[in-house]
């Protein structure tokens, strides 16, 4: 019985040993929120795109920055435009250089590239 306890332990330490590790953030994640209070991107309309055209202006708040990949998360107010209600979540930026004066925490104002590509960000701008 012994020898079983001991043999399985063994295995454990060997598994712990040999998994990758954990990736390092490249930037602050924002604090977790409740499921209800952030709607899946897979639950959210989609916008009508006969309906609104050209940038669409909103503000919100910078909650992560991934400057490398042009990327940023907002935690941003309801925009109407594309039927979408207050939430945090990811965006592209169709030109990564509009990121580099921006930190996590500022507030800012942005537009959406279109309501074709609601999330594509092509203006961003600290308030």
């Amino acid at each position: 019985m012994q020898k079983t306890l001991w043999t399985a332990a063994l295995a454990l330490a060997v598994l712990a040993a040999c998994s990758p590790p954990a990736p390092t953030p490249v930037a602050e994640a924002p604090a977790a929120q409740p499921a209800a209070a952030t709607p899946a991107m897979a639950d959210m309309p989609m916008p009508d795109t006969a309906q609104a055209t050209g940038p669409i202006t909103s503000s919100g708040k910078i909650t992560a920055i991934d400057a490398i990949a042009g990327t940023v998360t907002l935690d941003h107010q309801a925009i109407p435009e594309v039927k979408w209600e207050a939430m945090s979540m990811a965006f592209t930026t169709t030109d990564p250089a509009i990121l580099k004066d921006l930190k996590v925490g500022d507030a800012v104002s942005f537009d959406l590239k279109s309501a074709a590509e609601p999330t594509k960000i092509s203006r961003i701008a600290k308030q």
